[in-house]
């Protein structure tokens, strides 16, 4: 039941919304997300249902669909990113922007570390 990761559903809109104009295809956004075609279908099938995604023939190259978010698509993403700023500078506020930033390379390097493969001992 539920919504199949609905976290990389956002994160695949997010990034479409962001590219718009690019010309991606499924095959982007399996590459991109590190996801086999089977899982870029399951989820652009459903993006698609949701009124998210419309795919649309490539200009010069009618079989190449291309994957368009829709207006609904924009408009949700622009009023995600509007309140994920609002949430950032009321969290930073009165913290100086060389601390913020520090502080989230400090994040970045400790997701990276996570990443590694465990050394075995």
């Amino acid at each position: 039941g539920g919504k199949p990761c609905s976290e990389t559903a956002g994160m695949i809109m997010g990034y479409l919304c962001e590219h718009v104009g690019d010309q991606l295809c499924q095959h982007d956004i399996e590459q991109v997300f590190c996801i086999r075609r089977s899982t870029a279908s399951r989820f652009l099938i459903a993006l698609e249902k949701e009124e998210m995604i419309e795919r649309v023939s490539a200009p010069n190259d009618a079989r190449r669909k291309i994957i368009v978010p829709t207006e609904k698509a924009l408009a949700i993403h622009v009023q995600f990113i509007s309140q994920r700023d609002a949430l950032e500078a009321q969290i930073t506020r009165g913290i100086p922007r060389e601390e913020v930033e520090a502080f989230f390379d400090r994040k970045k390097i400790q997701a990276n570390l996570a990443e590694l493969p465990q050394q075995k001992e």
